[in-house]
């Protein structure tokens, strides 16, 4: 009996001693409190050319080295924002293409420019973008975040054809249920674009089916040449968020 007693007194040291020692799964350990969780879906559909594509990723690089957002995310809040890069093309085409990564001063931005500038294009494709929206809230759900605000920034040339994409208001209205905010910019292409009607559909396609959540909005972007200051813009209101993120 004493022997017994022993060995169960040895097991319970060796379970305390190990959970002290080893980590604990990921389901199981505390997320990191941020302002913001923030998705950036870039479209790399077969719309869009190697040319159009380096203006987006140059873009989206030099604007987390501007003024204006490095001092947005330094002035939100001291416990900084998390934020990731998808790319997104036909239906079950989506890609992480820059992991989550923890933002609050000038040298962490820095460094996520530096890997968006080194990420490679990895899709292309057909215009899925209710499968974007699905992919970007598994990805907000399964990071290691739990930011006051979670937002999902898609931006495209295209809409969603019914051969493709069914359902993006569908996701869009899981999205907004569970606390999610999706934020829109359309980008007009004038090499597959016709004429401004098809400028008015794609805004209307995206303002009708895609943004939606508290204070969403929508931007637009006159060419891929106009995209770096196009979401340089947007990434200051989603940043900062309310009230600016709903000005007009």
């Amino acid at each position: 009996m004493l022997a017994l007693r022993a060995w169960a007194a040895l097991t319970i040291a060796w379970t305390v001693l190990a959970a002290a020692i080893l980590p604990l799964p990921a389901w199981a350990q505390a997320r990191r409190a941020v302002d913001l969780e923030l998705v950036l879906a870039i479209d790399t559909s077969t719309s869009i050319d190697a040319e159009e594509f380096e203006l987006q990723w140059r873009g989206l690089a030099n604007a987390f080295l501007h003024e204006d957002v490095v001092g947005a995310i330094e002035s939100v809040s001291d416990i900084g924002i998390a934020v990731t890069m998808v790319q997104w093309a036909g239906r079950g085409e989506s890609r992480i293409s820059v992991d989550w990564s923890f933002i609050n001063d000038r040298l962490s931005a820095a460094r996520f420019s530096a890997k968006i500038a080194t990420a490679p294009r990895v899709l292309h494709g057909f215009t899925d973008i209710g499968g974007a929206i699905r992919f970007s809230v598994a990805s907000i759900e399964g990071n290691d975040y739990e930011g006051s605000r979670q937002v999902i920034d898609v931006s495209g040339d295209g809409t969603s054809s019914e051969l493709n994409s069914p359902e993006p208001d569908r996701q869009r209205d899981i999205a907004i249920s569970r606390g999610i905010i999706i934020n829109g910019l359309v980008i007009y292409n004038d090499d597959s674009d016709i004429d401004e009607i098809a400028h008015i559909n794609l805004r209307q396609h995206y303002q009708n089916r895609v943004i939606g959540g508290p204070a969403a909005f929508l931007m637009s972007a006159n060419g891929f040449e106009d995209f770096a200051r196009a979401i340089r813009e947007k990434l200051i209101r989603e940043i900062i968020g309310p009230p600016l993120a709903g000005l007009q």
